[in-house]
């Protein structure tokens, strides 16, 4: 029989190992470690033990669950991983069943789920379920032998994100920059403060460009390395929207690549709304290419 019980720190390690299992990462520069998996179920204002469920049998782990709150836009969010398997099915319906009790108890307007192109289970089972699919995300990757150059607009710089000085900037200019996008629920200081300091995220990795020291827009990168291979991201691209329609984008998304490309990283990817047309131009132009996409499920309470 599946038990389906709350997380506590003594799952912990063998949740991770479990994950990596899945998804095949152990010889990988995107293996989870011990440190990113504790960080990333503790962003503010997650509680694990109340948030996270792990489903098994006999102490085997054959599922994780992560419900992520988001107050702002009165959103719940599930983030599932699943073995594979007979019982796949069940422990997904599950999962499903927490999400909406989360959602019931915290007056939730919506859940989301987002789902890998090569997961049918899961796609059959929200399609059968009454839930919606609302949009299509893509995986693009970078692997070019060559970077064209960095060219910046007359009267802009580049800098980087400093530790305790730049957190209130960088808040401003992510709510600002996605405001209404689809998806995006607005960040608080804390949140920015602590995700600046995660795993996979160096400082120097989050790179501003501005006009008379006027912050414009921003590019947070992120790099993960697992002995000689690496691997980097553009995590999040945003231009103020007072500085739309300059090429900023561009110019500072190309600043990030040219970072990570300094640090030996020559695989690069990055995930898009595919209904983003000027940003999914921008990728393309630049030489990302498509290797798979996601799927949003909607349900609305």
């Amino acid at each position: 029989m599946i038990k389906f019980d709350n997380f506590s720190t003594a799952y912990q390690k063998k949740i991770v190992e479990f994950i990596n299992s899945v998804n095949d990462s152990f010889d990988s520069p995107k293996k989870l470690t011990d440190a990113f998996f504790r960080q990333t179920i503790n962003v503010p204002p997650s509680i694990p033990r109340k948030d996270c469920y792990i489903a098994s049998i006999n102490n085997d782990i054959l599922g994780f669950l992560q419900i992520v709150e988001e107050k702002p836009v009165s959103r719940i969010v599930g983030l599932q991983t699943i073995r594979e398997g007979s019982n796949f099915d069940e422990i997904f319906q599950n999962f499903i069943n927490i999400a909406v009790k989360h959602a019931t108890v915290t007056k939730a307007k919506v859940i989301h789920f987002q789902i890998s192109q090569n997961d049918h289970q899961s796609n059959t089972i929200l399609e059968s379920s009454g839930w919606h699919k609302i949009k299509t995300y893509w995986n693009l990757r970078f692997k070019q032998p060559q970077l064209e150059d960095l060219v910046l607009p007359d009267g802009y710089s580049l800098r980087h994100f400093v530790k305790g000085k730049d957190e209130n900037t960088l808040t401003d200019l992510q709510n600002q920059s996605f405001g209404k996008h689809w998806g995006f629920s607005p960040n608080d200081i804390e949140q920015i403060r602590y995700r600046s300091q995660m795993e996979r995220t160096d400082e120097e990795g989050i790179i501003f460009i501005a006009k008379n020291e006027e912050i414009a827009g921003y590019n947070w990168t992120m790099e993960a390395h697992n002995g000689p291979s690496s691997i980097g991201w553009v995590a999040m691209t945003g231009v103020h929207p007072n500085y739309r329609g300059l090429r900023l984008g561009r110019a500072v998304v190309l600043a990030g690549m040219h970072y990570l490309k300094s640090k030996n990283i020559s695989e690069i990817e990055l995930e898009v709304d595919s209904e983003n047309i000027p940003a999914t131009k921008l990728y393309d132009s630049i030489g990302f290419k498509q290797i798979n996409h996601t799927y949003w499920y909607e349900k609305k309470m």
